[in-house]
């Protein structure tokens, strides 16, 4: 099993694929991040202006959502999504799941190597995703004398749940590459799930005041597992405090986890059954 993980660590990370897409994201991140600071208003405003507003005040929550704003904007989470299906479709595409599997013949052991292989994958783009975010929205804060909160617990919290999430994001994409083997059918259904039916389905479900069915969605699953104080007051975030969020971080990492390993699932099984070719 070891060397099966070194080996799939060693595909993944000796090729440009993994770090063209990582610019694009960093710069995404980075561009996001500064559009939400730059909506962040004076600490002296009036307190009866802009109730509702999560940019009214430098709070937690805001800071949560400005350094998150990639992924709340469901954009950034789309490349790992898209790099997760295609690191699976690479090896239907060139023809080398064969080989792949004649080395170890385990067609499990294979896959849950491949699986683990996504960690240090989504460690890396999760840190540099943090960064990216610190970045772009470092100066703009600080043209409008508002603090970064870099040293609040929650704030720090979202930093390192933001590896989690892309670990997720990757694995999502992963098991819909299973599913969907042609990588151009497979890139083009996940990526149009995740970001065109997210967009429509959060449509249809708020004129139907549906909100607990919006929060099963898995881009406001992420938000949800991030974003996990009140940006309007700086509190925690309680089922009482709104519709969009769980009680805790846990509870929307949990679902979105139980998405993640049923979707992987099923794609392992159909792969250890299909015939390679």
């Amino acid at each position: 099993m070891g060397a099966a993980i070194k080996s799939e660590i060693r595909k993944i990370f000796t090729t440009r694929m993994w770090w063209g897409m990582l610019i694009g994201m960093v710069i995404i991140a980075a561009l996001l991040s500064m559009l939400f600071a730059s909506l962040v208003g004076t600490d002296n405003a009036d307190d009866d202006s802009g109730s509702g507003n999560p940019f009214k005040t430098m709070t937690p929550g805001t800071a949560q959502l400005i350094y998150s704003a990639g992924i709340n904007f469901n954009l950034t989470t789309l490349i790992p999504l898209a790099l997760g299906v295609m690191l699976i479709t690479n090896e239907y595409r060139h023809k080398t799941i064969s080989s792949t599997f004649l080395a170890t013949p385990n067609r499990a052991t294979v896959l849950i190597s491949k699986i683990i292989a996504l960690i240090p994958l989504g460690i890396v783009y999760g840190i540099l995703h943090d960064v990216a975010s610190v970045a772009g929205a470092s100066p703009i804060l600080s043209s409008k004398g508002a603090p970064m909160l870099l040293g609040d617990s929650d704030v720090q919290q979202t930093f390192l749940l933001c590896i989690l999430a892309f670990t997720l994001w990757l694995l999502l994409g992963f098991g819909f590459g299973m599913l969907v083997r042609n990588q151009v059918a497979a890139v083009m259904s996940a990526v149009g799930v995740a970001f065109v039916l997210h967009i429509a389905l959060n449509i249809f479900f708020g004129a139907k005041n549906w909100d607990t069915a919006a929060k099963f969605l898995p881009g406001n699953l992420t938000s949800g597992l991030l974003v996990t104080s009140d940006p309007t007051a700086g509190q925690a975030t309680t089922q009482d405090a709104g519709a969009n969020y769980f009680d805790q971080w846990w509870q929307s990492g949990g679902v979105l986890l139980i998405y993640a390993l049923v979707l992987a699932g099923i794609g392992a099984f159909l792969t250890t059954k299909r015939d390679i070719t």
